[in-house]
């Protein structure tokens, strides 16, 4: 297609709907020369053409621009290009440092073995000045092995102190990556030393405090979280409302307006305590791998520098945030340990699942809140993947239906209550005319936000006079709303009466979780 006398290449490259033809790879060349921030790569998309483009320019006098084109090959040596790959183990040895180091760089974010070899034998010929060393330090950390491993070790970076924090940093890789062959657990049998948060969807933590108070004491809460204190990481599997938990450890000395090198001793310190390092060596079985986390953002650098201080202090502890075992979160003016491969059974059950279907903790939550009589009847009409009917059985013998119109939904709840080992009939039928049995007890969470199109208040209004016409004398709906002003009045004009009202977040979906008891006749 001809293009217009005004087409401007460079302006093209900013449109996300421009495609190159090959016979731009010339004049893509001529923009990654002027440094064109997107020039390299759209002409990576060309292959051959662009590698023979590059190629012809290879012998420019500008250091700069010829540097540019070495890492413009590097792209295309990424995408698979064998020649493109030569031409940057050659230029290892090009005569100029910014040429040496675009080529270096790109070797490091290759690997195999032709790139390491290439990289240490120009570390081996000991005249890189400054700043190319740093760039061969930073790209041999990536690619490792036992004999990367052994030149960094023995670098001295004398008094540079960004060579320094490039080699350190380099060495952690390495290490780390030479421990990932062994697999990691975690011994939920250990005694614990240390308070543990037990966290929950935000408004479930009166129901968590009220759980946890029948069996251990409780010895702080908020709507959002309970801390407690257990003998062994499997006592927490008798409480099913937590989501995740985590041992607190206290940052010492911490406080809002502290700088990174003090925020970074404060964690050093607390991750680095006997009392802690001996708990994380007695609950891992294999290597203990660790990953750091703040409230917000990565901050990349800090967490470099405290992996770095926590390895020399520590050499156990293993920074690896691909494969860790343990989480630990920076929160509160403390260190959170998080457990990542401790074997959570409560909810070994869901196998399957559909879309926004109930987390189990939700579901465990609507259960706890109806309480349980032996024998009763149980309909959950909007039942999707079965959360709820597995955790009213748990609670006690009772006889279950499950109602729901989408058959694949059905599908999943009928594989969850074979996995729980637990007997449900389930059945296709609309919730706001489907009329069973009389049951003691209709307990779900109903479909809400973009589980459904069509107006849930709407639908739950509608539903609501089926639903008091099929509780026996005494029975009890135990629900989530979304719309409690709209499904108050109308429960209330079906002869239904609040016990329970309870604000909680869905992930972004505000409801209120009721218990309705049907006023006697």
């Amino acid at each position: 297609m001809a293009r217009a006398a005004d087409f401007d290449l460079a302006k093209e490259l900013g449109k996300p709907s421009f495609t190159p033809a090959q016979r731009d790879a010339p004049a893509l060349v001529e923009l990654v020369i002027a440094d064109h921030d997107k020039a390299a790569a759209v002409l990576a998309k060309l292959g051959d053409a662009a590698r023979a483009a590059l190629a012809a320019r290879l012998d420019l006098p500008d250091e700069g621009g010829r540097a540019r084109v070495v890492a413009a090959l590097g792209l295309l040596a990424r995408a698979g290009d064998g020649a493109a790959r030569t031409e940057l183990l050659a230029r290892v040895t090009d005569p100029g440092v910014r040429v040496r180091r675009a080529a270096e760089s790109a070797l490091g974010k290759l690997g195999g073995d032709d790139a390491r070899d290439a990289l240490l034998a120009r570390l081996a010929a000991g005249d890189a000045p400054p700043d190319e060393l740093r760039t061969l330090v930073e790209a041999l950390g990536k690619l490792g092995g036992p004999d990367v491993l052994a030149r960094l070790r023995a670098l001295d970076p004398g008094r540079d102190a960004e060579l320094a924090r490039r080699r350190d940093r380099a060495l952690l890789m390495i290490e780390r990556d030479a421990g990932r062959t062994a697999d990691s657990t975690i011994d939920a049998t250990v005694a614990l030393p240390f308070v543990v948060r037990l966290r929950c969807k935000t408004g479930l933590g009166a129901l968590l405090v009220e759980e946890l108070g029948r069996t251990a004491r409780v010895d702080a809460s908020t709507d959002s979280w309970v801390e407690t204190r257990v003998a062994r990481w499997d006592a927490l599997w008798q409480w099913r409302l937590w989501a995740t938990a985590g041992l607190r450890v206290p940052l010492r000395g911490s406080r809002r307006d502290a700088s990174d090198a003090e925020v970074a001793r404060a964690i050093v310190d607390a991750l680095t305590a006997p009392d802690v390092r001996n708990l994380l060596r007695a609950m891992t079985r294999g290597p203990i791998r660790w990953r750091l986390g703040f409230p917000s953002g990565h901050r990349r650098a800090l967490v470099w520098h405290i992996a770095r201080d926590v390895a020399a202090r520590a050499p156990e502890l293993v920074n690896d945030p691909t494969q860790t075992v343990w989480d630990v979160l920076v929160d509160e003016g403390a260190l959170e340990l998080v457990p990542r491969r401790a074997d959570d059974p409560r909810f070994a059950w869901r196998v399957a699942e559909v879309p926004a279907a109930s987390h189990p903790t939700v579901a465990a939550a609507l259960a706890f809140v109806a309480g349980a009589q032996a024998g009763e009847r149980v309909w959950d009409p909007f039942c999707g993947s079965g959360a709820e009917l597995v955790e009213r059985a748990r609670l006690g013998p009772c006889t279950l239906l499950g109602t729901d119109l989408d058959e694949t939904a059905l599908a999943a709840a009928r594989e969850n209550l074979a996995a729980a080992k637990v007997d449900a009939k389930l059945a296709i039928a609309d919730a706001r005319t489907h009329a069973p049995p009389p049951v003691d007890l209709i307990v779900t969470n109903p479909p809400l936000g973009s589980r459904v199109h069509v107006d849930a208040a709407a639908l739950l209004v509608a539903a609501l006079p089926g639903f008091a016409r099929a509780l026996a004398p005494r029975g009890r709906l135990v629900w989530i709303t979304p719309a409690a002003k709209h499904t108050n009045a109308a429960a209330e004009r079906a002869g239904l009466r609040l016990a329970r009202d309870v604000s909680i977040d869905l992930g972004g979906v505000r409801g209120r979780l009721q218990r309705w008891d049907r006023i006697a006749p």
